[in-house]
């Protein structure tokens, strides 16, 4: 952390290596190098399991997977710009006593409840469902504690509202449509003990000349119809990828999966994520998460525009990617992206602490944009001289935008 070293500060630093081990005498840069991001010795799947919120949380077993198609009455949890994923675990803590009522009566029907954007003061009119895996309320000061899986896409229809903050709604269930190899139904059947499925840019080049014989017989060029295969799209996407994959993350491979993952881990605006979350089939979400991943995108303070970092330089501290969703103890969910270089930041002079830390063995300060103050996120700090990297930034979503070069 590059903060001044002060006696306040050696003290801080002090009671972190008495309580959970010993620190580096000398502060950590303020950056960390490439090398030390790939030599990572932090376990990635201790930030997935939300530890913070304490491991007394009962585990809730079964899984409910509602019809495509039907017309059913969602309980609604309204955030502002929270958008949830199919995929993406959802961590929180209710204080409110009807949020925590609608919470237990989901947990006693099918635990299942929807999870809406409130962006710009309007709701958006599609969402996600999560369902509750995991859930402890012992002590109301400590607040209603779960964590919630997002499961399927659906559409609202009718909001219902029943005093204050007591929100349901009438919604359809979306399908997510799956469609296989464009060349599938017009294919030359005599070719078929030629094909293979292709998992590598070489696979793909030996099966284009058999898409090249399966095209004569259609009205388009075989170029037109791999624009549309979901195997050289998710190919496309994970070469993008590969800065992040080679440190470490579980980047899925099923296409479907993977254009949630990406929207869940890229870092987009509001109304880039209501597109994705719009898209109902794969292909169509893969195409356009290749543009957004075409360059590298200049990350912007968004009060101010001053610059803050690059897309290439997010790495993952947890095996569910580079940005996740975390609650703080006041119950307020933030949208996390990790990064190993950033600057135009200041910190706190509050001492680091290791209380609530969403990275097991990192203690957090509060970063600032070093032009207008605004809360940025936090630097972590590692505790323990065996933990590499030794410090990252872990910076909120909707602190930052995209800027063009």
């Amino acid at each position: 952390m590059a903060m001044d070293a002060n006696v306040e500060e050696d003290e801080a630093f002090s009671e972190l290596d008495n309580r959970q081990g010993s620190v580096e005498e000398d502060m950590p840069e303020e950056n960390v190098d490439e090398t030390a991001v790939s030599e990572s010795t932090f376990d990635l799947t201790l930030p997935a399991t939300h530890s913070y919120l304490g491991h007394n949380l009962e585990e809730l077993r079964g899984r409910t997977i509602l019809d495509d198609g039907i017309y059913m009455n969602l309980p609604l949890l309204v955030k502002q710009s929270v958008m949830l994923f199919p995929g993406q675990t959802l961590p929180m803590t209710v204080f409110d006593p009807q949020t925590i009522d609608m919470l237990t009566a989901c947990i006693r029907n099918n635990r299942t409840l929807g999870v809406v954007c409130l962006g710009y003061d309007k709701m958006v009119p599609i969402g996600t469902t999560a369902e509750i895996y995991e859930c402890v309320y012992e002590d109301p000061e400590q607040g209603f504690r779960l964590k919630a899986k997002g499961r399927q896409r659906f559409k609202i229809l009718r909001v219902i509202i029943q005093g204050y903050d007591k929100i349901s709604a009438n919604v359809k269930i979306l399908p997510e449509i799956i469609l296989g190899p464009p060349f599938w139904d017009e294919r030359l059947a005599s070719l078929d003990h030629l094909r293979i499925r292709p998992r590598t840019e070489e696979d793909f080049k030996k099966q284009e000349k058999i898409e090249n014989l399966d095209a004569t017989v259609t009205p388009w060029p075989a170029w037109v119809y791999r624009q549309y295969d979901p195997l050289r799209l998710s190919l496309k996407i994970r070469q993008h990828l590969q800065f992040i994959e080679s440190r470490g993350s579980s980047i899925p491979e099923e296409p479907t999966d993977l254009s949630f993952w990406v929207a869940q881990n890229l870092l987009l605006d509001d109304n880039e994520r209501i597109v994705l979350l719009n898209y109902d089939c794969a292909i169509s979400r893969l195409q356009r998460e290749i543009k957004y991943l075409e360059d590298d995108k200049i990350f912007v303070c968004c009060d101010c525009d001053s610059f803050i970092g690059r897309q290439s330089k997010m790495f993952p501290m947890s095996k569910e990617g580079p940005q996740g969703t975390y609650c703080n103890p006041a119950g307020i969910i933030h949208e996390t992206v990790t990064l190993y270089h950033a600057q135009g930041l200041t910190l706190s002079r509050n001492p680091p602490s290791i209380e609530y830390t969403w990275f097991p063995g990192y203690a957090w300060t509060v970063a600032m944009c070093e032009n207008c103050g605004a809360h940025m996120g936090w630097k972590f700090t590692a505790v323990r001289n065996d933990l590499k990297p030794r410090s990252f930034w872990g910076l909120i979503r909707k602190s930052l935008k995209n800027k063009d070069k």
